[in-house]
């Protein structure tokens, strides 16, 4: 009978204490399930900014969000569009200005040949005359050499202005040359001879350049025009067989020419120029040879040397003047 009371005692004990396991493991289990309750919201939230920030694609935005989203949309949209028209606004002056500036800076082919260009060249001729000159029926016969020029030259004033605009040339060569020659032959008649010639000449001519290259620095002008003479005689005769006379005389005329003038660059610096005309008309006739070449100092400044012949043939009214002048030259000319 011990043995009953005493299991009886020993199950309630253990019912016992099997139930507080219970309703402890119970509030255990009740407590856990209240912090997942409670801390799902939080994970969830965190879950999604995380899947969000890496994949914004895949983020589901509830219904009540998408309207300040696409508020935010469409003012980024209209900031692109304000971008968009700041820089079409900016473009359009750009383009304006590029336009502006092609329209200053394109000048149309030829305007620069279409303005008047000008060079006056001054130049010195030391030109030796040999000829006859003469006065009714007294004449002498003239051989001025090269080597006698400085001697016999009483003055000289001598230059070249050119005008060309486009194709259109226009050259005016003035000379005045005074000279005196006491070594003239008198003939037979006379022992001596003193002859002094002034020699003005005005020599306008028109033309039109028929071949022009810039780029090679060549040109070709035809050339027309007239030669001007004026030509003042004086011979002081030595008393020999006859006794000592003096006559003096003058003359003008005009000669109608035509020629041609060329030039070719042999470099930036050096070129070569020749100009060649006859006619006649006053005279029975006259011609001009001239070849040379001159070195470009600058833009507007150039040395020019060579050599020129001048040959004329008058015989009027008892006035002889047929002469030929040669020799070198040397000038500068002056571009403006």
């Amino acid at each position: 009978m011990s043995f009953i009371p005493t299991l009886k005692t020993t199950l309630g004990v253990a019912f016992i204490v099997a139930t507080a396991g219970a309703v402890s493991v119970s509030a255990q289990t009740q407590a856990v399930a209240d912090n997942s309750s409670t801390n799902a919201p939080a994970n969830l939230s965190r879950t999604s900014e995380l899947k969000t920030s890496s994949n914004p694609q895949s983020t589901v935005i509830p219904a009540e969000s998408r309207a300040p989203d696409n508020s935010a949309q469409t003012k980024r949209q209209a900031g692109s569009a304000e971008m968009v028209d700041v820089s079409a606004v900016t473009s359009v002056p750009t383009a304006a200005a590029k336009a502006a500036r092609s329209a200053e800076t394109e000048v149309p082919q030829g305007t620069s040949t279409n303005k008047w260009q000008f060079q006056f060249s001054p130049y010195f001729w030391l030109a030796s005359l040999h000829g006859t000159g003469g006065i009714g029926n007294r004449t002498t016969q003239v051989d001025e050499s090269f080597s006698d020029i400085f001697h016999s030259l009483d003055f000289a004033l001598m230059g070249v202005l050119e005008a060309r605009k486009g194709k259109f040339v226009t050259l005016t060569d003035v000379e005045y040359v005074a000279v005196s020659d006491n070594k003239a032959t008198p003939g037979p008649l006379f022992s001596n001879v003193n002859a002094k010639f002034k020699t003005f000449i005005f020599d306008p001519e028109a033309g039109y350049r028929v071949l022009d290259h810039p780029d090679k620095g060549a040109f070709v002008d035809v050339l027309g025009g007239v030669r001007v003479w004026h030509v003042s005689t004086d011979l002081a005769f030595g008393a020999g067989i006859l006794p000592a006379t003096e006559v003096q005389g003058s003359r003008n005329w005009v000669d109608g020419v035509v020629g041609l003038r060329g030039k070719a660059a042999l470099s930036p610096k050096l070129f070569i120029t020749g100009k060649f005309d006859l006619g006649g008309g006053g005279s029975k006739f006259t011609y001009q040879v001239f070849g040379g070449g001159g070195y470009n100092v600058n833009k507007k400044v150039a040395l020019i040397f060579g050599y020129r012949i001048l040959d004329v043939n008058y015989n009027k009214n008892g006035f002889v003047y047929d002469m030929n002048q040669r020799g070198p030259i040397v000038g500068l000319g002056f571009k403006f």
